[in-house]
């Protein structure tokens, strides 16, 4: 049981470590870039990124949960894993080459064809980064993980500097450094714990079959995320215009400070939910990790919401300072959001990736379409609670689902009061701090609440603390 916590814990301070150091460097690199760059440049580079950000894993038909998933499994070949995703890597490799040759040639898309070459390559580091990531969480390599995440920022800040501020090379030279960011990190993984000597073009056709069964539903899973994360900024911008959008982007820097406790916990928990998945949860283990997840999410959230006016009077400027009433709404979101992705990966723990395929699309389809009904009566107001809404129907049917798998001993009604309260107080912080004291007052009823899940959470942090002085 200790053993259980002890794991979970390193590995959340080994990926706190992983995610802080490129989040500073990213932060820096912010007025780097709008300094430097034209906004056109800015928008074209956003773009290029964000269709990477889709299509890698569709073309690698998301293989990567699938090494992460099987690594884990002890009837399978960790090095078919390896093998099996490397090949796949390579079919991308030659598909994307005959579509570029073929655009070069007749120029299809009316576009500068060096982007293009950028894409091509930028899909490839990235499928090979995502992939070596995860075999190294499967393979318990995660200093490895920490390593080249390092000198991914590393390498990408430096030489953002070298071609944009001192060569002046513009858009390419971000192009540039961001390629090299994830092949360096890439050269890492491979060199660093020897993944070369584990390539072979041998492994098992069951096996591969397998993979792909398994992985294949998510590829739905990864659209629905990107149009649950993407659509409301199209619609927003149909109907109401570019100004409002861009307000409404910058309202997510804030729920952003969540984001990152939440991507942190939940890349320590992906490797745990597998390794110690019980249907019966016997310890506790598994509902003990919900109910830690839950109040951690809600009393931060609870938290950046009573502090909202002041941080964005920090951070947003001129008219971007309307941005503070979308928070709310926003960090609510994000909050259900973790603890659906933290049952999303026990429904990896029993392969079935078509549960966690199905919760993301009700999420997306009711996201969008309240963004139609909303956003014309609340303006983008209208949008952040839309959002909510849809990664709350998410939630709940992730909760509805596993019920099949597991039966996890936490008070899911504490978890769902204190949803319920935080929604209470989004409504209220709506009103900006008019109604502070009862914001206040629904922060102490949360700690009071989880007051036992604080009191084990802080004493297994000082425990973990006590030991490594002793070592």
């Amino acid at each position: 049981m200790k053993r259980k916590y002890k794991d979970l814990i390193k590995n959340v301070l080994l990926f706190t470590l992983s995610s802080f150091i490129p989040k500073v460097i990213s932060f820096f690199l912010v007025p780097l870039y709008t300094s430097y760059l034209t906004t056109t440049e800015y928008g074209i580079s956003d773009l290029i990124g964000s269709t990477v950000a889709l299509m890698f894993p569709v073309l690698t038909l998301d293989i990567r949960d699938a090494v992460l998933r099987f690594t884990l499994d002890k009837d399978y070949s960790r090095k078919d894993c390896l093998n099996i995703s490397m090949r796949i890597v390579f079919y991308d490799f030659l598909f994307l080459t005959v579509i570029t040759v073929l655009q070069f040639c007749f120029n299809f898309i009316k576009i500068n064809n060096i982007y293009i070459l950028f894409f091509d390559i930028m899909v490839i580091v990235n499928s090979l980064y995502d992939i070596f990531n995860a075999y190294c969480k499967g393979t318990d390599r995660v200093k490895t993980i920490v390593v080249a995440s390092c000198l991914n920022s590393l390498t990408t800040l430096t030489l953002n500097i070298l071609f944009i501020v001192v060569l002046k090379m513009g858009l390419y030279g971000f192009l540039l450094a961001n390629t090299f960011g994830f092949l360096i990190a890439d050269l890492i993984f491979i060199f660093n714990t020897k993944l070369y000597k584990e390539f072979s073009f041998n492994y098992s056709k069951k096996q591969q079959k397998d993979m792909i069964k398994y992985s294949f539903p998510v590829i739905f899973s990864v659209i629905a995320w990107w149009i649950n994360n993407s659509s409301d900024r199209y619609i927003i911008t149909l109907l109401i215009g570019v100004s409002a959008s861009g307000i409404y982007a910058v309202s997510s820097k804030i729920p952003t400070i969540l984001t990152t406790f939440q991507n942190i916990f939940v890349q320590a928990w992906s490797i745990s939910a597998i390794k110690e998945f019980d249907k019966d949860d016997t310890d506790g283990f598994i509902g003990n990790i919900y109910t830690l997840m839950s109040c951690m999410l809600c009393v931060i959230c609870s938290l950046i919401i009573i502090f909202n006016l002041l941080i964005s009077k920090i951070l947003f400027k001129g008219d971007f300072f309307f941005a503070w009433k979308y928070v709310p709404f926003l960090c609510l979101a994000v909050s259900v959001d973790g603890l659906a992705l933290l049952i999303g990966n026990l429904f990896y723990a029993v392969k079935d990736t078509r549960a966690r395929t199905l919760t993301t699309i009700y999420g997306a389809v009711t996201n969008t379409i309240l963004n139609f009904v909303l956003i014309p009566k609340l303006g983008a107001y209208g949008a952040a609670v839309a959002t909510f809404i849809g990664y709350f129907i998410g939630f709940v049917t992730s909760r509805v689902i596993v019920k099949r798998y597991i039966n996890m001993k936490t008070n899911f009604k504490v978890n769902d009061f204190c949803i319920f309260i935080l929604f209470l107080q989004a409504l209220l912080a709506y009103f900006g701090n008019k109604y502070i004291i009862l914001q206040v007052l629904i922060l102490l009823t949360i700690l009071f609440l989880y007051r036992k899940s604080i009191i084990i959470l802080s004493r297994k942090f000082i425990s973990l603390i006590k030991n490594k002085r002793v070592k």
